[in-house]
């Protein structure tokens, strides 16, 4: 019996760490139309990707005015986020129509 337990969880420890290493490689960059905001590649992919989960969709524009950040795309749904007027966004809400 001591066996079936240490397969069952050598198993489980082999499918863990599978799955821990292959989420990285599925991460896809976001199709960026427009972008006139001044922050890094990898920020605005970040944006970008947080207005694609609320329903965006690709490829998407960003647009800063006045510390508000518009995000949208080929979808009736565009997301304004509140992000201050820095070099690096800190969001302070979201609102997706």
């Amino acid at each position: 019996m001591k066996i079936n337990s240490r397969l069952r969880l050598l198993g489980w420890s082999a499918a863990t760490i599978g799955l821990f290493w292959s989420t990285p490689a599925s991460a896809k960059d976001i199709a960026i139309a427009g972008n006139n905001t001044p922050y890094s590649q990898a920020d605005v992919q970040k944006l970008a990707g947080t207005a694609v989960k609320m329903g965006v969709k690709e490829p998407v524009s960003l647009q800063l005015s006045g510390g508000k950040l518009t995000v949208s795309g080929s979808s009736n749904t565009s997301c304004t986020l509140s992000v201050g007027s820095g070099a690096a966004p800190q969001i302070g809400g979201i609102s997706c129509k």
